[in-house]
Protein backbone atom coordinates (compact mmCIF):
# COMPACT_ATOMS: atom_id res chain seq x y z
CA UNK A 1 0.00 0.00 0.00
CA UNK A 2 2.73 2.32 0.80
CA UNK A 3 4.28 1.42 -2.51
CA UNK A 4 1.37 2.21 -4.35
CA UNK A 5 0.71 5.65 -2.70
CA UNK A 6 3.85 6.93 -3.87
CA UNK A 7 2.90 6.81 -7.29
CA UNK A 8 2.35 10.22 -8.39
CA UNK A 9 -0.99 12.37 -8.04
CA UNK A 10 -2.22 11.80 -11.18
CA UNK A 11 -1.57 8.00 -11.26
CA UNK A 12 -3.43 7.68 -7.94
CA UNK A 13 -6.71 9.84 -9.14
CA UNK A 14 -6.86 7.11 -11.69
CA UNK A 15 -6.58 4.31 -9.99
CA UNK A 16 -8.91 5.31 -7.30
CA UNK A 17 -11.27 6.44 -9.51
CA UNK A 18 -12.47 2.88 -10.24
CA UNK A 19 -13.78 2.69 -6.61
CA UNK A 20 -17.36 3.26 -5.78
CA UNK A 21 -17.70 6.35 -3.41
CA UNK A 22 -17.54 3.88 0.06
CA UNK A 23 -14.45 2.45 -1.16
CA UNK A 24 -13.21 5.41 -1.49
CA UNK A 25 -13.84 6.68 2.04
CA UNK A 26 -13.00 3.68 3.53
CA UNK A 27 -9.39 3.41 1.98
CA UNK A 28 -9.23 7.32 3.29
CA UNK A 29 -10.11 6.32 6.54
CA UNK A 30 -7.11 3.07 6.86
CA UNK A 31 -4.66 5.45 7.84
CA UNK A 32 -3.54 9.34 7.75
CA UNK A 33 -1.08 8.27 5.32
CA UNK A 34 -3.67 7.14 3.23
CA UNK A 35 -5.69 9.97 4.19
CA UNK A 36 -2.73 12.53 3.05
CA UNK A 37 -1.90 10.75 -0.02
CA UNK A 38 -5.44 10.62 -1.16
CA UNK A 39 -6.91 14.01 -0.71
CA UNK A 40 -5.96 15.43 -4.37
CA UNK A 41 -7.80 12.76 -5.70
CA UNK A 42 -10.35 13.19 -3.04
CA UNK A 43 -10.68 16.98 -4.14
CA UNK A 44 -10.58 15.91 -7.67
CA UNK A 45 -13.33 13.47 -7.40
CA UNK A 46 -15.61 15.55 -5.42
CA UNK A 47 -15.10 19.41 -5.08
CA UNK A 48 -14.55 19.80 -8.73
CA UNK A 49 -18.49 20.53 -9.34
CA UNK A 50 -20.90 21.23 -6.51
CA UNK A 51 -24.33 20.62 -6.38
CA UNK A 52 -26.46 23.06 -4.22
CA UNK A 53 -30.46 23.55 -2.92
CA UNK A 54 -31.99 26.51 -1.82
CA UNK A 55 -31.42 25.35 2.32
CA UNK A 56 -29.52 27.32 4.43
CA UNK A 57 -27.38 24.00 5.27
CA UNK A 58 -26.27 23.20 1.71
CA UNK A 59 -26.17 27.37 1.69
CA UNK A 60 -23.39 27.11 4.25
CA UNK A 61 -21.66 24.10 3.20
CA UNK A 62 -20.91 25.70 0.05
CA UNK A 63 -19.52 29.03 1.53
CA UNK A 64 -17.33 26.76 3.96
CA UNK A 65 -16.19 25.19 0.73
CA UNK A 66 -15.92 28.06 -1.24
CA UNK A 67 -13.27 29.82 1.96
CA UNK A 68 -11.45 26.50 2.35
CA UNK A 69 -7.70 27.12 0.83
CA UNK A 70 -7.75 23.64 -0.52
CA UNK A 71 -11.39 23.12 -2.05
CA UNK A 72 -12.46 25.98 -2.78
CA UNK A 73 -10.05 26.90 -5.60
CA UNK A 74 -10.89 22.58 -6.77
CA UNK A 75 -14.24 24.12 -7.64
CA UNK A 76 -14.91 24.85 -11.49
CA UNK A 77 -18.80 24.14 -11.69
CA UNK A 78 -21.90 25.72 -9.44
CA UNK A 79 -24.58 23.46 -10.24
CA UNK A 80 -27.73 24.63 -8.32
CA UNK A 81 -30.11 22.32 -8.53
CA UNK A 82 -34.03 22.59 -8.52
CA UNK A 83 -34.77 20.36 -5.46
CA UNK A 84 -36.80 21.94 -2.84
CA UNK A 85 -39.72 21.72 -0.35
CA UNK A 86 -43.58 21.90 -1.10
CA UNK A 87 -45.97 23.92 1.17
CA UNK A 88 -48.23 20.74 0.80
CA UNK A 89 -46.64 17.80 0.88
CA UNK A 90 -47.88 14.24 -0.41
CA UNK A 91 -45.85 11.07 -0.41
CA UNK A 92 -47.63 9.33 -2.55
CA UNK A 93 -47.14 12.12 -5.21
CA UNK A 94 -43.83 12.69 -4.56
CA UNK A 95 -40.69 13.12 -7.20
CA UNK A 96 -37.66 13.17 -6.43
CA UNK A 97 -35.54 11.81 -9.70
CA UNK A 98 -32.11 12.45 -10.82
CA UNK A 99 -31.05 12.20 -14.48
CA UNK A 100 -27.88 13.19 -15.12
CA UNK A 101 -26.56 15.39 -18.13
CA UNK A 102 -29.38 16.70 -20.31
CA UNK A 103 -28.10 17.15 -23.99
CA UNK A 104 -25.76 13.21 -23.12
CA UNK A 105 -29.25 12.00 -22.61
CA UNK A 106 -30.64 13.20 -25.73
CA UNK A 107 -28.36 12.08 -27.96
CA UNK A 108 -29.43 8.67 -26.40
CA UNK A 109 -32.76 8.96 -26.37
CA UNK A 110 -33.08 8.98 -22.72
CA UNK A 111 -36.82 10.87 -22.33
CA UNK A 112 -36.40 11.74 -19.24
CA UNK A 113 -32.91 10.35 -18.68
CA UNK A 114 -32.33 7.25 -16.95
CA UNK A 115 -29.00 6.77 -15.05
CA UNK A 116 -27.24 8.93 -12.94
CA UNK A 117 -24.05 10.60 -13.80
CA UNK A 118 -21.87 11.44 -11.36
CA UNK A 119 -23.96 12.89 -8.53
CA UNK A 120 -22.26 13.70 -4.58
CA UNK A 121 -22.64 12.18 -1.37
CA UNK A 122 -23.42 14.32 0.99
CA UNK A 123 -20.61 13.32 3.33
CA UNK A 124 -18.08 15.52 1.11
CA UNK A 125 -17.90 18.40 2.98
CA UNK A 126 -14.83 20.43 4.05
CA UNK A 127 -16.33 19.86 7.64
CA UNK A 128 -14.61 16.13 6.55
CA UNK A 129 -11.12 17.13 5.97
CA UNK A 130 -11.09 19.14 9.15
CA UNK A 131 -11.73 15.86 11.55
CA UNK A 132 -15.08 17.41 12.00
CA UNK A 133 -17.73 14.28 12.23
CA UNK A 134 -19.81 13.98 9.06
CA UNK A 135 -22.24 11.61 11.17
CA UNK A 136 -24.68 9.76 8.91
CA UNK A 137 -23.78 11.73 6.23
CA UNK A 138 -20.63 9.80 5.76
CA UNK A 139 -22.16 6.40 5.14
CA UNK A 140 -24.47 7.06 2.25
CA UNK A 141 -23.78 7.84 -1.86
CA UNK A 142 -25.44 9.08 -4.86
CA UNK A 143 -23.47 7.02 -6.69
CA UNK A 144 -24.64 4.60 -8.72
CA UNK A 145 -28.20 4.47 -7.76
CA UNK A 146 -31.31 6.73 -9.42
CA UNK A 147 -33.63 8.54 -6.74
CA UNK A 148 -37.37 7.77 -7.87
CA UNK A 149 -40.91 8.31 -6.54
CA UNK A 150 -40.69 7.96 -2.87
CA UNK A 151 -42.63 5.04 -1.16
CA UNK A 152 -45.92 5.77 -0.46
CA UNK A 153 -44.93 3.49 3.16
CA UNK A 154 -42.76 7.11 4.20
CA UNK A 155 -43.64 8.38 7.69
CA UNK A 156 -43.42 12.32 7.15
CA UNK A 157 -42.52 14.58 10.08
CA UNK A 158 -44.51 17.25 9.21
CA UNK A 159 -43.33 19.55 11.64
CA UNK A 160 -39.69 19.27 10.69
CA UNK A 161 -41.17 19.19 6.48
CA UNK A 162 -42.95 22.76 7.30
CA UNK A 163 -39.71 24.20 9.29
CA UNK A 164 -37.58 23.73 6.19
CA UNK A 165 -39.95 25.03 3.63
CA UNK A 166 -40.75 27.93 5.97
CA UNK A 167 -36.94 27.99 6.00
CA UNK A 168 -36.75 28.09 2.31
CA UNK A 169 -39.05 30.60 1.87
CA UNK A 170 -37.26 32.99 4.19
CA UNK A 171 -34.13 32.55 2.39
CA UNK A 172 -35.67 33.43 -0.51
CA UNK A 173 -37.30 36.29 -0.01
CA UNK A 174 -35.03 38.10 2.72
CA UNK A 175 -32.44 37.84 -0.40
CA UNK A 176 -30.16 35.64 2.15
CA UNK A 177 -30.09 32.83 -1.08
CA UNK A 178 -28.52 35.40 -3.14
CA UNK A 179 -25.93 36.78 -0.48
CA UNK A 180 -24.43 33.43 0.55
CA UNK A 181 -24.36 32.48 -3.49
CA UNK A 182 -23.36 35.58 -4.31
CA UNK A 183 -20.36 36.03 -1.35
CA UNK A 184 -19.41 32.41 -2.85
CA UNK A 185 -18.64 32.91 -6.23
CA UNK A 186 -16.75 35.81 -4.79
CA UNK A 187 -14.47 33.25 -2.99
CA UNK A 188 -14.06 30.71 -5.02
CA UNK A 189 -11.25 32.00 -7.28
CA UNK A 190 -11.26 29.22 -10.13
CA UNK A 191 -15.12 28.98 -10.62
CA UNK A 192 -15.85 28.61 -14.57
CA UNK A 193 -19.16 27.36 -15.12
CA UNK A 194 -22.81 28.02 -13.27
CA UNK A 195 -25.65 25.11 -14.04
CA UNK A 196 -29.15 25.84 -13.28
CA UNK A 197 -30.41 21.52 -12.92
CA UNK A 198 -33.23 19.34 -11.61
CA UNK A 199 -30.61 16.63 -12.81
CA UNK A 200 -28.49 15.82 -10.36
CA UNK A 201 -28.99 15.91 -6.61
CA UNK A 202 -27.70 18.50 -4.30
CA UNK A 203 -25.54 18.31 -1.55
CA UNK A 204 -28.12 18.29 1.72
CA UNK A 205 -30.98 16.35 0.02
CA UNK A 206 -30.12 13.41 1.54
CA UNK A 207 -29.62 14.88 5.18
CA UNK A 208 -32.84 17.09 4.85
CA UNK A 209 -34.83 14.08 3.55
CA UNK A 210 -34.12 11.72 6.71
CA UNK A 211 -35.22 14.34 8.89
CA UNK A 212 -38.12 14.57 7.38
CA UNK A 213 -39.13 11.52 5.66
CA UNK A 214 -39.55 12.82 2.38
CA UNK A 215 -36.71 13.88 0.16
CA UNK A 216 -36.78 17.38 -1.47
CA UNK A 217 -39.26 17.15 -4.59
CA UNK A 218 -37.56 17.73 -8.25
CA UNK A 219 -41.03 18.32 -9.85
CA UNK A 220 -41.02 21.39 -11.59
CA UNK A 221 -44.63 21.07 -13.37
CA UNK A 222 -47.13 22.38 -10.58
CA UNK A 223 -47.62 26.28 -10.73
CA UNK A 224 -46.24 27.16 -7.62
CA UNK A 225 -43.38 24.55 -8.18
CA UNK A 226 -43.16 27.15 -12.23
CA UNK A 227 -42.63 30.37 -9.09
CA UNK A 228 -39.86 28.45 -7.13
CA UNK A 229 -37.99 28.27 -10.62
CA UNK A 230 -38.36 31.35 -11.06
CA UNK A 231 -37.06 32.47 -7.98
CA UNK A 232 -34.10 30.18 -8.35
CA UNK A 233 -33.32 32.12 -11.99
CA UNK A 234 -33.12 35.12 -10.57
CA UNK A 235 -31.22 34.52 -7.51
CA UNK A 236 -28.67 32.34 -10.15
CA UNK A 237 -28.23 35.33 -12.47
CA UNK A 238 -28.38 37.99 -10.08
CA UNK A 239 -25.56 36.74 -7.77
CA UNK A 240 -23.61 36.14 -11.00
CA UNK A 241 -23.88 39.81 -12.11
CA UNK A 242 -23.09 40.98 -8.59
CA UNK A 243 -20.30 39.10 -8.15
CA UNK A 244 -17.98 39.60 -10.52
CA UNK A 245 -16.86 36.38 -11.15
CA UNK A 246 -15.12 35.45 -14.19
CA UNK A 247 -17.77 32.87 -15.61
CA UNK A 248 -17.25 31.44 -19.20
CA UNK A 249 -20.66 29.12 -19.07
CA UNK A 250 -24.06 29.13 -17.87
CA UNK A 251 -26.48 26.12 -18.14
CA UNK A 252 -30.39 26.28 -17.99
CA UNK A 253 -31.37 22.59 -18.00
CA UNK A 254 -34.09 22.52 -15.82
CA UNK A 255 -36.61 20.00 -16.79
CA UNK A 256 -36.24 15.94 -16.51
CA UNK A 257 -40.05 15.85 -18.21
CA UNK A 258 -41.02 17.64 -21.23
CA UNK A 259 -43.86 19.26 -19.22
CA UNK A 260 -41.11 20.40 -17.06
CA UNK A 261 -39.16 22.44 -19.74
CA UNK A 262 -38.92 26.07 -18.10
CA UNK A 263 -41.21 28.30 -20.68
CA UNK A 264 -39.08 31.20 -21.98
CA UNK A 265 -41.77 33.79 -20.32
CA UNK A 266 -40.40 32.51 -16.54
CA UNK A 267 -37.04 32.65 -18.48
CA UNK A 268 -37.45 36.91 -19.73
CA UNK A 269 -36.48 38.89 -16.65
CA UNK A 270 -38.51 42.10 -15.48
CA UNK A 271 -36.96 45.42 -16.35
CA UNK A 272 -35.12 45.69 -12.91
CA UNK A 273 -33.51 42.51 -12.92
CA UNK A 274 -32.89 43.73 -16.66
CA UNK A 275 -30.41 46.48 -15.08
CA UNK A 276 -28.75 43.56 -12.92
CA UNK A 277 -27.88 41.38 -15.73
CA UNK A 278 -26.60 44.20 -17.76
CA UNK A 279 -23.49 43.16 -15.38
CA UNK A 280 -22.90 40.09 -16.47
CA UNK A 281 -19.25 39.18 -16.87
CA UNK A 282 -18.36 39.45 -20.27
CA UNK A 283 -16.34 36.17 -20.02
CA UNK A 284 -19.77 34.70 -20.29
CA UNK A 285 -19.94 33.33 -23.34
CA UNK A 286 -21.15 29.78 -23.75
CA UNK A 287 -25.05 29.45 -22.63
CA UNK A 288 -26.96 26.30 -22.49
CA UNK A 289 -31.01 26.14 -22.44
CA UNK A 290 -33.70 23.57 -22.27
CA UNK A 291 -37.10 25.38 -23.09
CA UNK A 292 -40.29 24.27 -24.22
CA UNK A 293 -42.00 24.07 -27.33
CA UNK A 294 -45.52 25.15 -25.52
CA UNK A 295 -45.81 28.22 -24.52
CA UNK A 296 -47.35 30.11 -20.81
CA UNK A 297 -51.28 29.87 -21.27
CA UNK A 298 -51.79 33.92 -22.10
CA UNK A 299 -48.64 33.87 -23.37
CA UNK A 300 -48.36 31.96 -26.77
CA UNK A 301 -47.66 35.11 -28.95
CA UNK A 302 -44.39 36.17 -27.27
CA UNK A 303 -42.46 32.39 -27.22
CA UNK A 304 -39.82 33.80 -29.90
CA UNK A 305 -40.03 37.75 -28.02
CA UNK A 306 -39.38 36.06 -24.55
CA UNK A 307 -36.81 33.54 -25.78
CA UNK A 308 -34.95 35.95 -27.88
CA UNK A 309 -34.77 38.86 -24.79
CA UNK A 310 -33.22 36.54 -22.67
CA UNK A 311 -30.57 35.20 -24.83
CA UNK A 312 -29.91 39.13 -25.71
CA UNK A 313 -28.86 39.58 -22.52
CA UNK A 314 -25.56 38.09 -23.05
CA UNK A 315 -24.05 40.11 -25.11
CA UNK A 316 -20.63 38.23 -25.63
CA UNK A 317 -22.09 35.07 -26.25
CA UNK A 318 -19.73 32.72 -29.16
CA UNK A 319 -21.83 29.51 -28.37
CA UNK A 320 -25.38 29.26 -27.98
CA UNK A 321 -26.72 25.05 -27.33
CA UNK A 322 -30.68 25.02 -27.65
CA UNK A 323 -33.02 22.13 -26.68
CA UNK A 324 -36.47 22.81 -27.62
CA UNK A 325 -38.32 20.32 -25.56
CA UNK A 326 -41.42 19.13 -27.81
CA UNK A 327 -44.56 18.49 -25.50
CA UNK A 328 -46.51 14.57 -24.43
CA UNK A 329 -48.96 15.51 -26.85
CA UNK A 330 -50.82 17.46 -29.94
CA UNK A 331 -48.98 18.16 -33.06
CA UNK A 332 -45.46 19.89 -33.32
CA UNK A 333 -44.85 23.48 -33.63
CA UNK A 334 -42.15 25.28 -35.56
CA UNK A 335 -40.91 27.45 -33.40
CA UNK A 336 -37.75 28.23 -35.32
CA UNK A 337 -40.10 30.08 -37.61
CA UNK A 338 -40.65 32.62 -35.30
CA UNK A 339 -37.41 32.80 -33.11
CA UNK A 340 -34.88 32.60 -36.42
CA UNK A 341 -35.74 36.32 -37.18
CA UNK A 342 -35.70 38.02 -33.71
CA UNK A 343 -32.29 36.50 -33.04
CA UNK A 344 -29.42 37.84 -34.09
CA UNK A 345 -26.04 37.00 -31.81
CA UNK A 346 -23.16 38.71 -33.47
CA UNK A 347 -20.35 36.78 -32.04
CA UNK A 348 -22.11 33.44 -32.31
CA UNK A 349 -19.41 30.24 -33.30
CA UNK A 350 -21.26 27.44 -32.34
CA UNK A 351 -24.74 26.53 -32.55
CA UNK A 352 -25.93 23.45 -31.03
CA UNK A 353 -30.25 22.87 -31.70
CA UNK A 354 -31.86 19.41 -30.28
CA UNK A 355 -34.93 18.25 -30.54
CA UNK A 356 -36.37 21.18 -32.32
CA UNK A 357 -38.71 20.76 -35.01
CA UNK A 358 -38.11 23.03 -38.04
CA UNK A 359 -38.18 23.82 -41.78
CA UNK A 360 -34.71 23.74 -43.77
CA UNK A 361 -35.69 27.23 -44.69
CA UNK A 362 -35.55 29.02 -41.72
CA UNK A 363 -32.80 26.86 -40.13
CA UNK A 364 -30.97 27.42 -43.26
CA UNK A 365 -32.08 31.30 -42.76
CA UNK A 366 -30.40 31.80 -39.38
CA UNK A 367 -27.18 29.82 -40.72
CA UNK A 368 -26.41 32.43 -42.99
CA UNK A 369 -27.43 35.41 -41.60
CA UNK A 370 -24.58 34.38 -39.16
CA UNK A 371 -22.21 33.50 -41.28
CA UNK A 372 -19.65 36.07 -40.56
CA UNK A 373 -18.30 33.87 -37.45
CA UNK A 374 -20.26 30.89 -37.14
CA UNK A 375 -17.69 28.03 -37.53
CA UNK A 376 -19.75 24.85 -36.75
CA UNK A 377 -23.59 23.14 -36.01
CA UNK A 378 -24.94 20.33 -34.26
CA UNK A 379 -28.09 19.20 -34.63
CA UNK A 380 -29.44 16.24 -32.49
CA UNK A 381 -32.78 14.52 -32.72
CA UNK A 382 -34.16 17.63 -35.28
CA UNK A 383 -36.84 16.78 -37.38
CA UNK A 384 -37.56 19.09 -40.70
CA UNK A 385 -41.22 19.35 -42.33
CA UNK A 386 -39.67 18.19 -45.68
CA UNK A 387 -38.11 14.89 -47.09
CA UNK A 388 -34.97 13.79 -47.86
CA UNK A 389 -34.97 16.97 -51.23
CA UNK A 390 -35.05 19.45 -47.75
CA UNK A 391 -31.94 18.31 -46.52
CA UNK A 392 -30.09 18.57 -50.05
CA UNK A 393 -31.10 21.73 -50.14
CA UNK A 394 -29.83 23.30 -46.97
CA UNK A 395 -26.70 21.21 -47.40
CA UNK A 396 -26.13 23.01 -50.66
CA UNK A 397 -27.07 26.11 -49.12
CA UNK A 398 -24.30 26.17 -46.82
CA UNK A 399 -22.02 25.14 -49.38
CA UNK A 400 -22.73 28.10 -51.40
CA UNK A 401 -22.77 30.54 -48.89
CA UNK A 402 -20.54 28.96 -45.65
CA UNK A 403 -18.47 26.07 -47.37
CA UNK A 404 -16.12 25.91 -44.22
CA UNK A 405 -18.65 25.23 -41.80
CA UNK A 406 -18.64 21.90 -39.73
CA UNK A 407 -22.30 20.37 -39.92
CA UNK A 408 -22.51 17.07 -37.25
CA UNK A 409 -25.87 15.62 -37.85
CA UNK A 410 -27.69 13.33 -35.20
CA UNK A 411 -30.38 11.26 -35.35
CA UNK A 412 -32.03 13.90 -37.08
CA UNK A 413 -35.55 12.95 -39.38
CA UNK A 414 -37.02 14.01 -42.87
CA UNK A 415 -40.98 14.04 -42.77
CA UNK A 416 -40.38 11.36 -39.94
CA UNK A 417 -37.61 9.40 -41.66
CA UNK A 418 -34.55 9.11 -40.53
CA UNK A 419 -31.63 10.62 -42.08
CA UNK A 420 -28.74 8.34 -42.74
CA UNK A 421 -25.14 8.66 -44.13
CA UNK A 422 -23.88 6.35 -46.84
CA UNK A 423 -20.20 5.40 -45.86
CA UNK A 424 -17.48 2.87 -47.46
CA UNK A 425 -16.46 0.36 -44.64
CA UNK A 426 -13.99 -2.43 -44.75
CA UNK A 427 -16.88 -4.60 -44.70
CA UNK A 428 -18.62 -2.61 -47.49
CA UNK A 429 -21.31 0.03 -47.65
CA UNK A 430 -23.04 1.26 -44.39
CA UNK A 431 -25.76 4.18 -43.29
CA UNK A 432 -25.02 5.82 -40.61
CA UNK A 433 -27.17 7.94 -38.74
CA UNK A 434 -24.47 10.26 -37.16
CA UNK A 435 -22.23 11.76 -39.03
CA UNK A 436 -19.85 14.63 -39.73
CA UNK A 437 -20.46 16.94 -42.99
CA UNK A 438 -18.31 19.93 -44.36
CA UNK A 439 -15.25 21.64 -44.28
CA UNK A 440 -15.22 22.43 -47.74
CA UNK A 441 -16.95 23.26 -51.03
CA UNK A 442 -16.29 19.70 -52.13
CA UNK A 443 -16.82 17.87 -49.17
CA UNK A 444 -20.35 19.50 -49.30
CA UNK A 445 -21.31 18.53 -53.12
CA UNK A 446 -20.35 14.65 -51.88
CA UNK A 447 -22.33 14.87 -48.99
CA UNK A 448 -25.74 15.92 -51.17
CA UNK A 449 -24.75 13.08 -53.09
CA UNK A 450 -24.63 10.37 -50.13
CA UNK A 451 -27.69 11.27 -47.65
CA UNK A 452 -31.19 9.48 -47.87
CA UNK A 453 -34.06 8.87 -45.94
CA UNK A 454 -35.70 5.28 -44.60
Amino acid sequence: MVGLLRLPNELLAIIFGGLDAQGFSALRLTSKYTNSATLPAFISRYFQTRYIMLSRLSLENLLEIARHPDFGPAVKTLELCTDHFVEFPNSYFHTAQHGGDILLAIEEGRYPPAALVGSIDDAHSSGEEEDQSPGEEGRETDEGSVSSQASCETLLDKVAYTSLWEEQEHIIMSGLAQAYITQALISLPNIEAAVISNMHRPWGALAHGRQTGLPPTTALDDYMEVQFLGHVLRIALTAIATSGAALSSLAITAGVLSREAIAPDILRPSESHFQYYKNLPPSLTELTLNVSEEATRGAEDRWADDLSAFIGVFRQLTQLDLVITPVDYGPRVDRLKQLAPKLQIPNLQCLGLYRAYCSVQDLGAFIVRHKATLESVTLVRVGVSGGIGHWRSLFALIRDHLPRLELSIKLCTAAGLVLLCRAEHENGEEFEDSFDVGGSHEAWTTAIGVIETR
